[in-house]
């Protein structure tokens, strides 16, 4: 099944109108292997080698290194708190790739006003629009803004992905693309002879069977927003900043420099934190820094044991 099991293909349709607001038709549902797996795909069946692609900065570099290893030239964009700059998008790009529900790394949300800039920008100028869609799910202040596939299905490639709300071992995601852009990814893995695989489609298909699916994602919810409330508020009390939607696994702690930011991560370390550095995060040379803090990979116990150490090592110095 190049297109991928058609029972799973019918969940993800279920899946995205109930819990993304996306009403998809299923025969535009394709089963990947996760977003990264996707991009790979459609950078090799859409796009050309040579071509520009617009990338969040900072953003996931994973995607980053996939659309270089398909030959295409990465042009970073900047962020603020209203996610993706539009108007920094340069002309002549083939692409832009952002995450507009939970921007990665930095937690915030792109805001309605630029959603609908981006996507006419995207018809005016003929671009594609990658929408990593990585944990939309996981939400716990307000309802969601109306995604860009939703807003501009003839532009947009939605990208989702269970590594989030179930386990990265999966293997198991999916696209929502154009017809053009569907169909050259059928072509390229009847080309190529790959597809995603089916074990974690099928998984995915009994747990939603028996309604275990829905279950587990309001369980999911409760857990990580009260994780994230432990967290904030240990933070709040130590007076230390800390940025991101009220939404996703993780926050992120601005710091002053990148020398603050190493020292931040070498002090984790030491005490048993393993810490993610923004640096990391940028395809260019990198212009912030700060520490972002994950709270889905620890049980809730762990996270409350660790919270005074984590606390001492982020705590604003002086001088």
């Amino acid at each position: 099944q190049r297109a991928g099991l058609p029972e799973y293909r019918s969940v993800i349709t279920q899946h995205l109108l109930r819990h993304r607001g996306l009403d998809a038709a299923t025969q535009s549902v394709l089963a990947t292997g996760g977003t990264t797996a996707a991009v790979v795909e459609i950078a090799a069946a859409a796009l050309r080698p040579g071509d520009v692609v617009a990338v969040e900065e900072p953003g996931y570099q994973r995607a980053v290194r996939a659309f270089r290893y398909a030959g295409m030239r990465v042009v970073p964009v900047g962020v603020d708190g209203e996610g993706l700059r539009c108007g920094d998008i340069p002309p002549g790009v083939a692409a832009v790739y952002c995450s507009p529900a939970h921007q990665y790394p930095m937690g915030c949300r792109m805001s309605a006003s630029r959603r609908v800039a981006l996507v006419e920008r995207a018809r005016a100028d003929g671009f594609l629009v990658f929408e990593d869609d990585y944990d939309g799910e996981l939400r716990y202040d307000v309802a969601p803004l109306p995604m860009l596939a939703a807003l501009a299905p003839d532009v947009v490639v939605h990208l989702g992905t269970t590594s989030k709300i179930l386990t990265p071992t999966l293997g198991a995601g999916w696209m929502v693309a154009p017809p053009g852009v569907a169909s050259a990814v059928l072509d390229y893995r009847d080309v190529t002879g790959t597809r995603a695989s089916p074990a974690g489609q099928r998984v995915l298909v009994e747990l939603a069977r028996h309604g275990d699916l829905g279950r587990h994602l309001r369980k999911l919810r409760r857990e990580l927003s009260e994780r994230r409330s432990m967290l904030t508020g240990a933070l709040r009390r130590a007076g230390v900043p800390y940025l991101g939607d009220d939404a996703g696994a993780h926050l992120v702690v601005p710091l002053e420099s990148g020398d603050g930011e190493r020292r931040r991560l070498a002090e984790g370390r030491e005490r048993g934190l393993l810490l993610d550095g923004l640096g990391r995060h940028f395809a260019g040379t990198p212009h912030a820094a700060g520490i972002a803090v994950g709270y889905a990979g620890c049980s809730r116990a762990e996270l409350r044991q660790v919270l005074g150490v984590l606390v001492e090592v982020l705590r604003p110095r002086r001088g």
